[in-house]
């Protein structure tokens, strides 16, 4: 009986595992979605210091997320977003706000991508 119980609780600490990591990946894409929303926002505002800002921020947080979370996504998704988020930055940088827009828009693709392999594995 006691096996039993054991295995219960074993799944249960595992399940527990899941929903938090799927919950996880959930917020850091509303996160990143607001980031990437409020810099899309200050581009077409032509406020590039804004723009930089939540990019900047978006990319931190892909680097955090990289950190913690590589056991339920894999590396390369983490490091493609910071990189399309980082050469969003690059072209504000250079006042190249339409190639801007295209890596923001491979970055939103990017971010349904992770969410919908997170819901996926529970």
């Amino acid at each position: 009986m006691r096996r039993i119980y054991a295995c219960i609780a074993i799944v249960a600490v595992l399940l527990m595992a899941a929903f938090y990591s799927s919950w996880k990946v959930q917020h850091f894409a509303e996160e990143i979605f607001s980031d990437i929303d409020t810099a899309m926002e200050a581009v077409r505002d032509e406020d590039f210091t804004t723009a930089r800002k939540a990019l900047a921020h978006g990319a931190d947080l892909c680097d955090q997320m990289r950190m913690h979370m590589n056991h339920l996504l894999r590396t390369e998704d983490f490091t493609e977003l910071e990189a399309s988020l980082r050469a969003a930055d690059g072209h504000l940088e250079m006042n190249a706000a339409e190639e801007a827009f295209g890596e923001l828009r491979r970055a939103q693709v990017q971010v349904e991508t992770m969410e919908w392999l997170a819901q996926r594995i529970i």
